[in-house]
């Protein structure tokens, strides 16, 4: 009795173990380039949400990134908290990716209070990494991609810059922290650099949000956006930073689809019937 009595012992923690690891969940942390968009934007999309394609169960993806947020405005408000400190469990994942609205010196005033300087920016990372840690979870910082008014073609070769903006001091300031804390690094802007020129500057562009007038019926007058993807753009991003978790080996692939396993489908919108 006893023989059996310490088996179903056994059997009973290796259910819990196993119950454990596949309830894990993902949470992102970040801005415009990660967020969720509605219907009505398409095809504007967030890495974020093009994510979603890759998960084995995407209900356990959760997305708060939120457009035009910082790292500062994202702690400071109590989103950080509220919507994935309190509710994070030992196994779970967070990505975070900040950068854009850190480095905008006009937005530095209450609502919109997003710069930070370089010092202030890496605190408000080490931050996130200490909390996420404390519960036992496991965090990974995600570059932000590159900014298209960076890339050039001379002689049919492609070059990005993608930090022309002004971006590149703060994706340098995550990849230091990444460094300190030896935490995992998604170097998205790197991937940019070193992937994008295999396409040649039309095609890379065309991962962005440079929409002809007509084009859409969501953007009847066009739009000009060097910074934000389209759903496709999406993709490439997402997919690139599949690609490194497998490659850094990383307990998150356990949440992920093998990424060459993933075809892109574009999301499906009549042209001329823009949903309400």
């Amino acid at each position: 009795m006893e023989m059996k009595a310490v088996k179903h012992l056994i059997s009973v923690a290796a259910t819990a173990l196993c119950v454990v690891a596949e309830a894990a969940h993902l949470y992102m942390a970040g801005d415009s380039i990660m967020t969720d968009y509605r219907p009505q934007e398409w095809p504007q999309y967030g890495w974020g949400q093009a994510l979603r394609s890759f998960m084995k169960d995407p209900a356990a993806l959760h997305n708060f990134a939120r457009s035009g947020w910082s790292a500062r405005r994202f702690r400071e408000s109590g989103r950080w908290e509220k919507c994935i400190a309190s509710k994070l469990r030992p196994g779970d994942w967070v990505i975070v990716s900040f950068g854009h609205n850190d480095m905008n010196k006009r937005r530095n005033k209450p609502p919109k209070n997003d710069y930070s300087t370089i010092d202030e920016y890496k605190a408000f990372l080490k931050g996130f990494a200490a909390d996420v840690k404390a519960k036992g979870a496991n965090i990974a910082f995600a570059t932000s991609i590159a900014h298209s008014k960076g890339f050039t073609e001379k002689d049919c070769v492609m070059t990005v810059d993608g930090g022309a903006t002004g971006l590149g001091a703060y994706v340098a300031a995550m990849r230091e922290v990444a460094a300190e804390l030896k935490t995992p690094l998604l170097d998205l802007h790197r991937y940019a650099e070193e992937n994008l020129p295999k396409l040649g500057l039309a095609k890379a562009k065309a991962l962005y949000m440079f929409i002809k007038p007509g084009e859409y019926a969501n953007y009847p007058k066009g739009k000009n956006d060097a910074a934000h993807v389209c759903d496709r753009g999406a993709f490439f991003y997402a997919k690139g930073a599949v690609e490194m978790a497998r490659e850094q080996g990383l307990s998150l692939v356990e949440l992920l689809k093998e990424p060459g396993s993933v075809a892109f489908v574009p999301v499906v919108l009549p042209c001329g019937e823009a949903e309400e």
